[in-house]
């Protein structure tokens, strides 16, 4: 599974709401900035993590986004899939029908294997998890994520 980018700047995106869980709203401009993310793109990330209840948005002067339940119930899976539509490894492992072999593949049930494996890995954090930890570690900027984790501050 590669993740893509529309999946790092909603987790970076997502990480930065759960920051301020239960005090105001963050507006969209203000992840924009301190994210480092075009706006217009933005917009669709939010979109997609509004759409999957897991923001949701205030309007008016001191409107932005919350979290759409508390960042102990949301898990990585929970933004990975909001995000992305092809979260398996291979195409035949959620969609068998896309390849002849399938039935009979000596590899796809390592595939699938694989498929489970991640989604346990994913689902075994929340945002409360990542939050907690780079405040532990003392990381004041969600721009230190990248696709492989915390990124070396140095």
């Amino acid at each position: 599974m590669k993740v893509n980018t529309k999946v790092r700047y909603g987790l970076r995106a997502i990480l930065q709401i759960a920051g301020e869980y239960g005090g105001e709203p963050v507006p969209i401009s203000a992840i924009a900035e301190s994210q480092e993310i075009s706006g217009k793109y933005l917009e669709q990330v939010v979109g997609a993590l509004r759409r999957a209840n897991l923001i949701v948005s205030r309007k008016g002067v001191r409107g932005g986004y919350t979290l759409g339940r508390a960042p102990t119930e949301i898990t990585l899976w929970d933004v990975i899939s909001a995000l992305d539509s092809h979260t398996a490894p291979v195409d035949c492992v959620a969609e068998p029908q896309t390849c002849d072999r399938a039935g009979d593949c000596l590899t796809r049930s390592i595939w699938t294997l694989l498929d489970a494996r991640l989604k346990e890995f994913w689902t075994g954090f929340t945002l409360a998890d990542l939050v907690c930890a780079m405040r532990d570690e003392g990381y004041l900027s969600l721009q230190q994520l990248d696709a492989g984790g915390v990124a070396d501050t140095q």
